[in-house]
């Protein structure tokens, strides 16, 4: 705590020296969190600690059980810092970890297969999901919809969308409320997908806030409201994907062309 304390600057100005003496004297006693913290240091280069410092530290607290430090040997096996790279050994620090019931090692672990073995990351993916990781949810339900050398299946990508919708991520909110709307593997319930579309649009997905501001120019599922519409398609911007770029324009053209440009104007006044 003191290391922590003269590190931070909480009791004034940061002492990076200081605050390795009082580490090294924690690490001497195998304290987790002190060899956590020179290895923390090692690799900001902080107080005369090197790569290799970082390596060594990181590597004891991982002995000792920290799978967030076994996360970082994994990180620093990728990218040659400290260590020679090898994506073999990040692998092995990932299990590792991952055996551990560290979620984040599960899906950092499919990362690395997502290229040259799909199906294993997607197990990954599930294993990490099942344990609650939301983006592992997020990734396995898009993997199901989109034909990534997995057979497509509506059923599973609603399922996993679905989970990691519930769990507050906005991109999948958007991607759920498409299938909710759409009744692709789910019932069709118009008033359930512009929900989805509204918590994905206000969570700050630039696709929840164009598939939101499509159903209020619609009034689908949720009264209509040109307005509002207007407001958030202008909001969610451009979109990297041409024919995404095309939808945003075609319904950009109809409300300028057709709605009072004074509520237009309002719209943009807010934004």
């Amino acid at each position: 705590m003191a290391g922590y304390i003269l590190r931070s600057g909480d009791a004034g100005s940061p002492d990076l020296s200081a605050a390795r003496r009082y580490y090294e004297l924690g690490a001497a006693r195998g304290h987790p969190d002190a060899l956590v913290a020179l290895g923390e240091m090692g690799l900001a280069g902080e107080a005369g600690l090197t790569d290799r410092d970082a390596y060594a530290y990181l590597t004891r607290a991982s002995d000792a059980g920290r799978t967030d430090a076994t996360r970082a040997l994994a990180e620093m096996a990728r990218t040659g810092r400290g260590t020679n790279a090898s994506v073999q050994t990040q692998r092995d620090m990932l299990q590792r970890a991952s055996d551990s019931f560290d979620t984040d090692a599960t899906k950092t672990l499919a990362d690395t297969y997502f290229e040259t073995d799909p199906q294993k990351a997607l197990q990954l993916y599930e294993d990490a999901a099942q344990a609650g990781h939301v983006e592992a949810a997020y990734i396995a339900g898009v993997m199901y919809a989109e034909n990534l050398s997995i057979r497509p299946d509506e059923e599973r990508s609603a399922y996993w969308l679905g989970r990691a919708a519930q769990a507050g991520h906005a991109a999948a909110q958007a991607d759920y409320g498409l299938l909710v709307y759409q009744g692709a593997g789910v019932p069709r319930d118009e008033a359930g997908a512009a929900d989805l579309f509204r918590r994905s649009a206000e969570g700050g997905d630039s696709e929840g806030m164009f598939l939101y501001a499509f159903t209020l120019a619609k009034g689908e599922g949720l009264d209509q409201d040109f307005g509002e519409a207007y407001y958030w398609l202008l909001k969610a911007g451009e979109s990297g994907v041409d024919s995404y770029q095309s939808d945003r324009d075609v319904l950009r053209q109809r409300l300028e062309d057709n709605v009072d440009p004074a509520i237009l104007a309002e719209a943009r006044a807010r934004l």
